[in-house]
């Protein structure tokens, strides 16, 4: 806005030796004041979006034990390439076995509980109720043993999927918790992404498959090619921006996590706007402009307010009040009312 203000009060100076020498009369409020115009311009202009972030994996998952207990061995380490289906930590598996033996047990027994049972049912010796009592007694014991076996199954963490670990959490002979985080995973075939939070007047404008550009600053003079793959739907509770995540173009260059990044987005559909010269802006005031429009008749003028969306190097973007054949007064404007007459010269 203090750019704005600078740049009217310099029209201003060089306005008032234009309008005198050009209009002597100009005190009269009867004249017509000496002016120049300039056309709206309507155009679809795509302005770069830029902002900073960290560069991550597409895809990190954190790997953990269904249960708790003792870690008897850890056969990866941090930066290991692994592969799909690949060991990476076992838990002591004797307190587990015992479980999973147990819950065999308990099954067995109940299944030949129910089979005797129901011999009897059918010899009418017990009640149905019997029967019945032995059935549920045999579905339960096999939910047991099946969730005993589950969890025998997850005492091991395998690789899901061919990557690299980021980073690892514990030790062997370790005793974690359920769920305890061990390991976190990089999928090498998802590739790297940066992710960026933007304010809502750019959201609105970044659709995924907007092309990017990404420069690290641990690479300088080094430029990577990207486009937007996700873009978020509601904001960020703890800073208010929208994340938008920036997939990096695979070329044979591996970037660590972590790094930091510039991100400029070019967004491909953008709505066109109205751009008008800075100079043509007689006031502005939170985020509302005034500005003169000359009449079909090319003799007055009417006052217009728009809404400014933003400022460039020598226009400002503004929705609203105007059509694509208006033409807008540029110099000449600060000594203008509504409904003034004005006397167009050439010049811009």
């Amino acid at each position: 806005m203090n750019n704005l203000k600078s740049k009217i009060a310099i029209t201003l100076i060089i306005l008032s030796f234009f309008a005198l020498s050009a209009s002597p009369a100009v005190a009269d409020s009867t004249a017509a004041v000496a002016v120049t115009v300039a056309q709206v311009k309507y155009e679809q202009r795509s302005q770069p979006i830029r902002n900073s972030g960290r560069v991550s994996q597409k895809s990190e998952t954190r790997l953990s034990f269904k249960t708790g207990g003792l870690i008897q061995g850890i056969s990866a380490e941090e930066g290991d390439a692994v592969k799909a289906g690949q060991i990476l930590a076992t838990l002591d598996l004797e307190e587990i076995d015992a479980q999973q033996q147990r819950a065999a047990s308990n099954y067995e027994k109940a299944a030949l509980d129910l089979q005797r049972f129901s011999k009897l049912y059918d010899d009418s010796l017990v009640s149905l109720q019997a029967k019945q009592d032995a059935q549920t007694a045999s579905d339960n014991a096999a939910a047991e043993l099946q969730i005993a076996n589950f969890n025998s199954k997850l005492s091991v963490i395998r690789a899901p999927a061919d990557g690299r670990i980021l980073k690892r959490y514990v030790e062997s002979h370790e005793l974690i918790q359920s769920g305890q985080t061990v390991f976190l995973l990089a999928a090498s075939k998802q590739g790297s992404v940066v992710r960026v939070g933007l304010i809502d007047k750019d959201i609105v404008k970044v659709a995924v498959g907007d092309p990017a550009n990404i420069v690290v600053d641990a690479y300088p003079g080094r430029e990577f090619s990207g486009s937007v793959s996700e873009v978020a739907l509601s904001t960020d509770s703890g800073a208010g921006t929208f994340e938008v995540e920036v997939l990096i173009d695979e070329q044979g260059f591996s970037l660590r996590s972590g790094l930091i990044a510039r991100v400029e987005i070019t967004p491909v559909s953008v709505e066109p706007q109205y751009y008008i010269p800075i100079e043509a802006v007689t006031e502005a005031d939170n985020g509302i402009a005034t500005l003169f429009v000359l009449n079909q008749q090319n003799t007055t003028v009417h006052e217009v307010s728009v809404e400014v969306l933003e400022f460039l190097q020598d226009e400002v973007a503004v929705r609203g009040g105007l059509s694509a054949t208006d033409k807008v007064i540029k110099l000449g404007a600060p000594y203008l009312s509504d409904g003034s007459a004005v006397s167009v010269f050439d010049g811009s």
